[in-house]
């Protein structure tokens, strides 16, 4: 069954013919045929010592191909593909207020999914693309998967929630189907080698930070301001996690406005709020500008949304930002997407349409070039798109986009830094 969000959550009368028109073009764009995955347990090393020892004695079981600008030896493999898309688009009229915002989410996610068509289309391979509507429900996610719409089907993308992630992941391990998660998922620690964490983990995002911090400021303190809200939770709790494990020193200060910087700061530091309340990183800023020629501030890309008070204030302590979201910094991919973006919805998109685009992208990109081989291929290169880039790394349990902007604010502008 292929279903569609409901039209009537965000589109006005003409853009709901425009859903509904593209939606069917998407679903029959083009024909897939047989399916095929590798096993990563023991084809995917096998395939990677034949291509590391075979450059000089290729045999006709082999290709050379082009991927962004490189040269890759590759398996021949088919050049048809069929990819479901399983996510909670709550098509029922009967839902709660959470549904109902949950499937405003994910028709922004659609919407994303729906401007990467035309670039899909200019690929050599073949796609079916086919959606389905999980409801957030552990039962239809089951039906989905056993039903004969599956059949065949190279990659899944989706679904969200904890508990479908977990009942995807043992399906797609047992019937060897690479599963691409659009949120953020940790599910059991088990190997599970077809589970990809597109969206950076908070623990992928302090090891990247971390790096950053060895090699361009490890001869500066690290102080960790934290201030028990969410982002503080998240990635701030992963930060002291990493700093544990990499035996990193750190001083930790809870959230104060009585907090004595004179008494606290030594030296050269790198100070790291983990709030992402304006009111409390102004009143910290206020307090740190005494020893602005002595540290970096660090904080959470949610704070880009600052007026000019807020951004002549904050940039006199050379603060940095850390995001997932390129695209906060223009990038010529991320043009070309809100232009087209701004042409079917008179509107600017939204990180979730953002998402739905970089991730269809990636996904039949590395399948027409790769084929079902392609982790072997893509793990540990970095691969850029319009709001994210993916550098998947093999950990003991998943695959795991490791990717993360630091954004340095000077002269009014935000500029890219560079982590290496």
């Amino acid at each position: 069954m292929i279903l569609v969000p409901s039209p009537q959550l965000l589109l006005n009368g003409n853009k709901v013919m425009r859903f509904l028109v593209v939606f069917i073009f998407l679903v029959t764009i083009k024909v897939a045929d047989a399916h095929l995955i590798v096993s990563n347990n023991y084809m995917f090393k096998e395939t990677s010592h034949l291509i590391n020892d075979s450059f000089c004695r290729l045999n006709d079981s082999f290709q050379k191909i082009q991927f962004r600008g490189r040269e890759f030896f590759v398996p021949r493999h088919k050049k048809s593909f069929k990819i479901a898309v399983l996510l909670p688009f709550h098509t029922d009229f009967s839902n709660t207020p959470v549904d109902k915002k949950r499937a405003n989410v994910m028709l922004e996610y659609y919407q994303g999914l729906k401007m990467a068509i035309n670039r899909i289309d200019s690929l050599d391979s073949k796609f079916i693309i086919s959606l389905h509507d999980t409801d957030n429900d552990t039962n239809q996610l089951k039906s989905i998967l056993a039903s004969t719409n599956m059949k065949g089907v190279d990659l899944i993308i989706g679904p969200t929630s904890k508990r479908q992630v977990e009942i995807a992941g043992k399906y797609c391990k047992k019937n060897k189907v690479a599963l691409f998660l659009p949120i953020t998922n940790l599910i059991s620690s088990d190997y599970n080698p077809y589970v990809f964490n597109l969206n950076p983990s908070e623990a992928m995002k302090a090891q990247e930070f971390l790096d950053y911090y060895k090699n361009h400021h490890q001869d500066k303190r690290l102080v960790i301001i934290r201030d028990k809200g969410y982002y503080d939770r998240t990635f701030g709790k992963a930060l002291v996690t990493a700093c544990k494990q990499q035996q990193i020193p750190i001083l930790v200060v809870p959230y104060s406005t009585k907090t004595e910087w004179s008494k606290t700061l030594h030296g050269k530091s790198v100070v790291i709020h983990t709030t992402q309340d304006k009111i409390k990183l102004n009143y910290s800023v206020t307090g740190l500008q005494a020893h602005r020629d002595s540290i970096i501030l660090v904080g959470s890309d949610k704070l880009l949304e600052f007026n000019d008070v807020d951004y002549n204030h904050w940039e006199k302590l050379n603060i940095t930002f850390l995001s997932a979201n390129k695209s906060q910094v223009a990038n010529s991919n991320s043009i070309q997407m809100k232009t087209a973006y701004r042409l079917n919805y008179r509107d600017d998109p939204s990180w979730f349409s953002y998402m739905g685009y970089d991730h269809l992208l990636f996904a039949c990109e590395i399948l027409d070039a790769f084929g079902t081989y392609f982790p072997i291929f893509i793990e540990g290169k970095e691969i850029t798109y319009s709001n994210t880039n993916f550098s998947m790394k093999k950990t003991q349990s998943t695959f795991q986009n490791q990717y993360l902007g630091i954004f340095r604010l000077a002269n009014g502008q935000l500029i890219i830094e560079n982590i290496k």
